[in-house]
């Protein structure tokens, strides 16, 4: 019975084996494909975190530098400011004229009006005024 068993075999049995070479064969180049997908995933995943690092590293210096510029900037400014009151007794009529320059520089104008037409009008004036 054992021969039998050995010896005895179906006709499709040879298709069988070639149909399972050819699916073991394919799936070891899909596992070929895996494995190489994985591992550039595991790759691009290292260098996705490297440059999250970097970003976050980069932006955090960058933001805590322009902190410090920016503090130092506000002083300066108040400095500056705090020397400006110091000159309010300048600044303060400095500005009053300023707003009123116009009107100042119109009086300025019609009094030097007044004083080139008694200058050179005012002698004709005075002989017909007192003959």
């Amino acid at each position: 019975m054992d021969e039998r068993r050995q010896n005895w075999t179906c006709e499709a049995h040879h298709e069988l084996v070639e149909s399972l070479r050819d699916i073991n064969n394919k799936l070891d180049k899909v596992i070929d494909r895996q494995i190489a997908y994985s591992e550039i995933s595991a790759r691009i995943e290292e260098k996705q975190e490297r440059l999250e690092k970097i970003v976050t590293n980069g932006l955090t210096h960058s933001v805590t530098d322009l902190s410090k510029r920016f503090n130092q900037f506000c002083e300066e400014a108040q400095n500056r400011f705090g020397d400006l009151e110091d000159f309010q007794w300048f600044q303060l009529p400095v500005t009053k004229f300023r707003d009123k320059i116009f009107w100042s520089f119109l009086k300025i104008v019609l009094i030097g009006g007044g004083v080139y037409f008694l200058i050179y009008y005012g002698d004709n004036i005075m002989r017909r005024i007192l003959p």
